[in-house]
């Protein structure tokens, strides 16, 4: 989603997988890197704490995909800057369970107006067809600090979680912002397709890494 510009190797920040002890920077991470993005924009407009409802709105999918150890943090002088998040095929952990359901169908719910809620849920309605239907790696959510950008860190949490999937599984991205599309080109990608979310959303491109 986020990583705005091409990135250049010119850091000192590490790249590694991320433990259930990463959960709090991986969420203030991502938050901070995201709530900018035409995407987020889209989905909750002038909310007076964009970076919270970002972070909550990304709660439950950051909390499956590091106890599944799919995400990768990249950290310098033991701040985290960057964070991609991927969805893998095959078995998933255990997870406690977590009781009876917040009230509503979704984090949104408790976020948004039902009828913005209702909005959005209708665009999202427009991605379907660009998955694949075969198996894939999709790479969910990637977010780099504003002021590391530009550093190679973005590539780098890219090829991080390219090597980690297995060589014969295809990975796949969206993203609503061009330099970013341009980014995950450089690291392999190429586009299959994009579509507008909705008559007022962004327009979002897939791309795929054969």
């Amino acid at each position: 989603m986020a990583v705005h510009g091409l990135n250049e190797p010119d850091t000192t920040a590490h790249v590694r997988r991320a433990r259930p002890t990463d959960l709090p920077a991986i969420r203030a991470v991502l938050a901070r890197a995201l709530a900018p993005d035409p995407l987020m924009d889209w989905i909750f407009g002038p909310h007076p704490r964009r970076e919270a409802a970002v972070a909550a709105f990304l709660w439950a999918p950051v909390e499956a995909y590091t106890h599944a150890g799919s995400v990768w943090l990249s950290v310098e002088d033991e701040r985290a800057v960057g964070a991609a998040a991927w969805s893998v095929p095959g078995p998933q952990p255990p997870t406690a369970d977590g009781g009876t359901d917040l009230p509503g169908r979704s984090m949104l719910d408790l976020l948004l107006p039902a009828d913005h809620v209702a909005l959005v849920r209708a665009g999202f309605e427009s991605m379907h067809g660009q998955l694949p239907d075969e198996p894939h790696a999709l790479l969910h959510l990637l977010g780099v600090d504003a002021d590391r950008r530009g550093q190679g860190i973005g590539g780098a949490l890219i090829e991080a979680g390219l090597a980690a999937i297995p060589a014969d599984l295809p990975a796949h991205v969206n993203t609503t912002v061009e330099t970013n599309a341009r980014l995950y080109e450089a690291h392999g990608f190429v586009r299959v397709g994009s579509v507008r979310l909705g008559d007022t959303g962004p327009h979002m491109h897939a791309l795929r890494h054969p």
